[in-house]
């Protein structure tokens, strides 16, 4: 533990006062005080449990302090407006808008989710992706910037001091959600803070794929990041019209340049065309070059033309104009030609076909586009599901104190994801087609956990997987809290507690001559 957590459990802040502090000097009505005020206090209530369930997370100063400053600095007011709720749905309108420019936040019957994605909204910049990603650079902006709003609205939407529990309803988009999780997982949060808020011109996306590439090896870099554009680009260009246009006439302009590759005869003929051309213009500047005469006359011919402030100083000026001019066709008649290479044809014809195999994504019909957001999905959880893999077998290079810690913020990690919805009330544990790489997880998980002894050995190895597997399909928020009593009835039932307090009891597929603990006593599970 770092010096400055050790010190806030010392002196805690009250982060309560602070918030009022900043309201006395802001003209806002008590019911939005009010309204700010007890969504400080539900976020301090839910903010352990929350670290403890999902283990990646910014530290509760961070995330408080960085609330209590957007209210401070950007939010110039916040009106609450009376209107009927069901008429405002019956509209299409949503319960919150925004003005960047004046800083104002209009709110009709909020609560305190809605407040805060109106707060956190307002703070949104553009998120800068570099523009060698030209075709997916503003989807994936905008992914990130929804699924940072919808990552900070976790802790008091999911979490409210006594227990865990997701709403699908309450997601903006399930897709967005689950691709931040993801990279939340796999680059860090500290990794995608600096990407968000960054103030420089940095190629963040070139470097979270170096990151992917040097923890989790090639393939999975860009099997990742494939599937991450196509779903950026679907779910973006649902709402962003000006976006969607942009694309079709990138599409467009690729489908030309596609179609004037494929006639080879033709393509022959243009290039022998223009460099041609380019011949003639390079004799004619040599021509003026070399002639004295010629070249004062191309110098009052272009001086006529040109304004006084661009005018050329003198004979010595146009020629370093003309030699450069010279350079620049020749390399015109370089790159013309080099289309005729083999082996740069096919890349220039490959890179051409697979950008417009991802723009195929935005012009589908309703059923077609939910049939392809579903595969992109599950192909995305599977490449994300091989990094965990690959994470659990680098822990066998820790010592063994670290590699038994690690290993339970595995479980921990492993539990909250697969409580992430993948669509509408089904979460990813629950995915049929993703079964096969979740066992995977779970059974080297127990091995690692088995070896570093912290989990009880409670039935015969082949059958430990059914008693592992129950921390996986409880919300228990600490799972070292975890006991469960066996007892026969007519098969082996398992009665969990938390700590003392029961949970649930369910029926186990193990017989008794297969348990290696006596019935009737409670046992802890993980620890």
């Amino acid at each position: 533990m770092d010096t400055e957590k050790i010190f806030s459990k010392i002196t805690p802040k009250d982060y309560h006062n602070e918030l009022e502090l900043i309201l006395e000097n802001k003209d806002f009505s008590e019911d939005v005080k009010n309204l700010l005020l007890s969504c400080i206090y539900k976020i301090e209530a839910g903010y352990q449990d929350y670290e403890i369930v999902k283990q990646v997370v910014l530290s509760k100063k961070e995330y408080l302090e960085e609330i209590l400053t957007i209210i401070k600095e950007k939010c110039h007011q916040i009106e609450i407006k009376k209107e009927e709720t069901k008429s405002l749905e019956q509209e299409g309108k949503r319960r919150y808008e925004i003005d960047r420019a004046e800083g104002s936040i209009t709110l009709w019957h909020p609560n305190e989710q809605t407040i805060l994605y109106a707060i956190y909204e307002l703070d949104d910049n553009q998120i800068y992706v570099d523009e060698q990603y030209s075709l997916i650079r503003t989807s994936l902006s905008e992914l990130l910037n929804k699924g940072e709003n919808m990552n900070r609205l976790e802790v008091l939407r999911d979490f409210n001091g006594w227990n865990w529990n997701t709403n699908p309803q309450e997601l903006q988009s399930i897709t967005i959600n689950l691709v931040y999780q993801n990279l939340i997982d796999l680059l860090g949060i500290e990794f995608l803070e600096k990407w968000i808020h960054t103030k420089k011109v940095t190629d963040y996306f070139g470097l979270a794929k170096e990151k992917i590439q040097t923890e989790f090896g090639v393939k999975n870099e860009e099997e990742l990041f494939y599937w991450i554009g196509r779903l950026a680009l679907i779910t973006c260009t649902k709402t962003n019209q000006r976006e969607r246009q942009y694309l079709l006439d990138e599409k467009k302009d690729r489908q030309e340049e596609l179609l004037r590759l494929t006639y080879k005869k033709e393509l022959l003929e243009e290039v022998m065309n223009k460099n041609k051309q380019a011949r003639a213009e390079i004799r004619e500047i040599d021509t003026i070059l070399n002639d004295k005469e010629r070249l004062a006359e191309e110098f009052i011919k272009r001086n006529d033309k040109l304004p006084e402030y661009h005018k050329i100083v003198d004979l010595s000026h146009l020629i370093e104009i003309l030699t450069k001019q010279r350079k620049k066709i020749i390399s015109r008649m370089e790159e013309q030609s080099k289309i005729l290479e083999p082996a740069y044809y096919v890349e220039v014809k490959t890179k051409l076909e697979e950008q417009l195999e991802l723009l195929s994504n935005i012009e589908l019909e309703e059923q077609e586009e939910r049939k392809r957001m579903l595969e992109y999905s599950i192909e995305l959880e599977k490449v994300v599901m091989n990094c965990f893999q690959k994470r659990i077998e680098q822990m066998d290079n820790l010592e063994k104190l670290q590699k038994r810690e690690e290993i339970i913020k595995a479980i921990y990690r492993f539990r909250y994801y697969c409580y992430l919805y993948f669509e509408n009330e089904k979460y990813i544990g629950e995915t049929t087609e993703l079964e096969e790489e979740r066992t995977k997880i779970k059974k080297r998980l127990l091995q690692k956990a088995e070896e570093a002894k912290c989990i009880s050995k409670i039935v015969k190895s082949e059958k430990q997987l059914e008693i592992f597997n129950l921390l996986f399909e409880t919300r228990i928020i600490n799972l070292e809290n975890i006991t469960i009593e066996l007892s026969e009835e007519e098969n082996i039932q398992a009665t969990i507690y938390d700590g003392d307090v029961l949970e649930k009891t369910m029926p186990l597929p193990i017989t008794k001559k297969e348990l290696n603990v006596k019935l009737d006593k409670k046992i802890r599970l993980l620890g």
